[in-house]
């Protein structure tokens, strides 16, 4: 019988925020997107993502708004791998997906 493939999830939380309200992303401008009016659309994608997933996979994931929220909230199992900072960087999505890495995942999302 084949091993349970493990995956790798996570979620930018500030990810297209900007383009929402005018600007050409978030990096460096997050107070200003949300500012603006921007909110956070990339835990509802993840949410989506998680919906329509069919097969059984391990989902490894980072802390809070990073993955283990909608996971929690979809009450799907998961392992939480990494504990990001707040707020969130793009350093704490590269030290995820080394360690996501590290342990063996096949894909990350």
């Amino acid at each position: 019988m084949a091993e349970t493939p493990e995956v790798a999830f996570v979620v930018n939380p500030i990810a297209g925020m900007g383009g929402r309200v005018g600007l050409k992303g978030t990096d460096g401008v997050v107070e200003e997107a949300i500012r603006r009016g921007a909110e956070p659309v990339a835990p509802g994608r993840a949410r989506a993502f998680l919906e329509a997933l069919e097969c059984e996979v391990r989902l490894l994931t980072a802390g809070g708004p990073m993955g283990e929220d909608v996971l929690r909230d979809l009450r799907i199992p998961y392992e939480v791998i990494y504990r990001p900072g707040t707020p969130t960087t793009a350093e704490d999505t590269r030290e995820f997906c080394r360690r996501a890495l590290r342990r063996g995942a096949g894909i990350v999302v």
